[in-house]
């Protein structure tokens, strides 16, 4: 790998990395000029690492002016709505159509464990943005755990997306109560094999809070 290759890795990887974990403002003009200084590189490979950050819709790039987080809209919400239904239906199917294979069985323990993270953080936390990692986290094993690379790129691509989205439509405890709840259903379901029920689960855990966001959006 050439230097020049490593650094644009390295730029890139740093980038995804703090827009991931919200360390940037989707108000805020950020500079080329800033970023080399701040990593004290040159700024040829960061102005790479923001292109290619640019077509995985991670920021929008500003000719001669900067790049900036890019803001949620209709398009993605719903973008995201028909490829979650898509790969997290499979995916769910599969388990709930062989709940004893060693893949189902080694993914359900991993949900489990994230559940029981999310039942405690209602017994002793108040902090929105910890719950709305294990949500995502819980999403992000449901497709890991079929080891679909196509499946987890897909995926991948709108995980700050799906942060953002959470984010707006989990902001009373009911609504978090509430999500908890369809984990742990979810998690029954595929234990009982009950693959009728996934389309109605999907319906209610995912349907519902795209609305929500659309109405947000507009």
């Amino acid at each position: 790998m050439s230097n020049a290759t490593s650094l644009q890795q390295y730029a890139y990887d740093y980038l995804k990395n703090i827009i991931i974990s919200g360390q940037l403002d989707e108000n805020k003009l950020y500079s080329e000029r800033q970023l080399s200084q701040e990593l004290n590189i040159s700024r040829a490979p960061i102005r790479d690492a923001l292109q290619r950050l640019s077509q995985e819709e991670y920021v929008d790039v500003l000719p001669k002016r900067g790049f900036r987080i890019h803001s949620l809209t209709k398009k993605d919400i719903i973008s995201m709505h028909q490829m979650r239904t898509a790969i997290e239906s499979f995916c769910l199917h599969q388990y709930a159509c062989y709940p004893d294979s060693q893949q189902t069985l080694q993914t359900l323990e991993k949900l489990k464990e994230n559940v029981s993270a999310q039942e405690q953080y209602l017994k002793s936390s108040d902090d929105i943005s910890s719950y709305v990692d294990l949500d995502c986290r819980f999403h992000e094993l449901v497709v890991a755990g079929i080891e679909n690379a196509w499946f987890t790129e897909a995926f991948q691509k709108y995980v700050r997306q799906l942060h953002t989205m959470t984010k707006m439509t989990l902001t009373e405890s009911e609504r978090i109560r509430r999500s908890v709840s369809e984990h742990v259903d979810i998690c029954h379901i595929i234990e009982a094999g009950d693959t009728a029920r996934i389309n109605d689960w999907l319906q209610q855990h995912i349907s519902s809070p795209t609305r929500i966001s659309l109405g947000l959006i507009r």
